[in-house]
């Protein structure tokens, strides 16, 4: 779909564009958010992805298509953090839309992750392991999967040692017993999808 970036950054004014713009975002919704000890601990996942990218940067650049997915993720997580996955517009839409009482914008985030992070999991899997592009969808919804259980796993143990107090507002679970299974399983639609788009856009352009 796209090369892979060589830039250095200062040469790269796209990616400090999209740097500029998600900041002023984030601090914009820094403010009042519905819970501050809740909206840290969603931050954690935010200031975590953005640290490795940085370490990452001078070894391995990404594309500049690369960069806007993980940046169009990171917003719609900083947008659930503010409002603690609940009561945004998004979700009041979602509701309208799906005649569902639950807040469905956290299972969107979870969907978009595989439909947005696959690609650039691909990018980086294509030069570090060097397998042939068959194998790559295949690996990379392995990938997005796996990750998608490791972070069940992060918030279960987060709800249980960090802040047992609020652990039904940060799991969001809602009453669903099969909710982090849910979870996982959009997001792995999500990477399919993601997949599929890439071998079209492939194939179109072969």
């Amino acid at each position: 779909m796209a090369e892979r970036g060589n830039k250095r950054f200062r040469d790269n004014r796209y990616l400090q564009g999209i740097i500029v713009i998600y900041t002023l975002y984030w601090a914009w919704l820094a403010v009042a958010p519905y819970s501050r000890f809740d909206w840290v601990l969603e931050n954690l996942l935010i200031w975590l992805a953005l640290l490795v990218l940085m370490i990452l940067y001078r070894q391995f650049v990404f594309s500049n298509v690369s960069y806007t997915l993980i940046a169009l993720f990171l917003a719609l997580h900083t947008l659930g953090a503010h409002y603690s996955y609940n009561e945004n517009i998004v979700d009041i839409w979602m509701k309208i839309m799906l005649h569902s009482p639950r807040d469905n914008y956290d299972r969107l985030v979870h969907f978009s992750f595989g439909l947005l992070l696959a690609y650039p999991i691909r990018e980086a899997l294509a030069t570090w392991t060097g397998l042939r592009r068959s194998w790559l969808s295949v690996i990379t919804c392995t990938v997005v999967l796996a990750l998608g259980a490791f972070y069940e796993l992060i918030e279960m143990w987060v709800a249980h040692i960090v802040a047992p107090e609020i652990g039904t507002l940060f799991l969001g679970t809602q009453g669903d017993p099969w909710d982090s299974q849910h979870d996982m399983e959009v997001a792995l639609y999500g990477a399919v999808i993601a997949m599929l788009v890439t071998a079209l856009v492939r194939g179109r352009r072969a």
